[in-house]
């Protein structure tokens, strides 16, 4: 007898445990990707398909993974839409993730098929350690100078950078496309030397607004995208701050962002493909109204041979930004 109600009670305890684990599973909130919880505009990721990137059977899809910078979230989004109805059995898995996490994890041998970059110098990188199988420009963006809005260090110029009630500055760093450029900047506006002191350089470029936006710094060399943003996070952040200058003009400035193919990717030609289609007007109108400069935008932009000032082509060879002053 004893045998049989603990039988019974050994079944009712397993059904409750399957119970509240099927309960739990279901309920639980599945983040977009990776440390990307709450960022506006991003499906959910799924896990990619296994086995060979070649073709799939009958009634599968092809699943493509792309590493996405949290700037082009909701952008991607729209643009995953078009080219699945496009392209039918395909799905865009999208990781979506700061650049300063999602460069390195392709250093370390994550195998991504394509990679959105808001920025060049992080492609430049993997392509020295030979990651590269393609890359071209699909959109560019600039640098701007911001600082809280009520101004208390009086900043009306770069150069009031160096005045003494300017006590800290934000820009990235030096590995990511938005601190490399702005130390550009710095340079060609002969406050370097001055303002090294002052520095703070946060490893991730959402941080740039964030500081200046919490007054925490006097001034931010931020992305203009990210500060003319109507999304999210970065539109209330706007709201905190005042807009000095943008350096695309004054100091030839504008950074290109790329869509880079993985070497050794499962499906690199049709990482090609959707790196082409971000390219089409349908995807530039998309990345005009996120606030990004498109291709064929007059820009401070110099390529090999050519003077700076020229409109940005859709090549595959990426923008050199010019070195001389304003």
């Amino acid at each position: 007898m004893k045998k049989g109600k603990f039988a019974i009670g050994a079944v009712l305890g397993l059904a409750v445990m399957l119970t509240a684990l099927f309960t739990w599973g279901c309920g639980k909130k599945i983040s977009p990707a990776e440390g990307t919880s709450g960022v506006p505009g991003v499906t959910p990721a799924r896990p990619p398909m296994t086995g060979p990137g070649a073709a799939t059977a009958p009634g599968q899809e092809t699943v493509l993974e792309v590493f996405v910078p949290c700037a082009f979230g909701p952008a991607s989004s729209k643009i995953a839409k078009l080219f699945e109805a496009a392209n039918p059995g395909v799905r865009l898995n999208r990781v979506v993730e700061n650049v300063s996490v999602l460069a390195p994890k392709i250093a370390a041998g994550a195998k991504p098929d394509l990679f959105l970059c808001n920025g060049d110098r992080e492609v430049m990188a993997l392509e020295e350690k030979g990651l590269v199988a393609e890359k071209r420009d699909f959109c560019f963006t600039s640098l701007v100078l911001i600082v809280p809005k009520a101004n208390p260090a009086g900043v009306k110029s770069i150069r009031d950078l160096t005045k003494p009630s300017v006590k800290t500055i934000a820009i990235g760093s030096p590995e990511t496309s938005v601190g490399y450029y702005a130390e550009e900047v710095l340079k060609q506006a002969g406050v370097w030397d001055q303002v090294q002191k002052k520095l703070v350089r946060p490893k991730f470029p959402v941080e740039l607004m964030k500081l200046a936006a919490q007054g925490k710094v006097q001034a931010s060399i931020a992305y203009g995208t990210c500060f003319k943003s109507e999304e999210g996070e970065h539109k209330q952040q706007a709201a905190k701050l005042k807009l000095i200058a943008d350096f695309k003009a004054d100091y030839c400035q504008t950074v290109a962002c790329q869509a880079m193919v993985v070497k050794g990717c499962k499906h690199p030609e049709l990482a090609s493909k959707l790196a082409e289609f971000l390219t089409t007007p349908e995807c530039q109108a998309i990345f005009a109204k996120a606030g990004f400069m498109t291709l064929d935008e007059t820009k401070c932009y110099e390529v090999p041979g050519e003077k700076a000032g020229s409109a940005a082509g859709a090549g595959k060879t990426p923008a050199t930004p010019a070195k001389g002053g304003p």
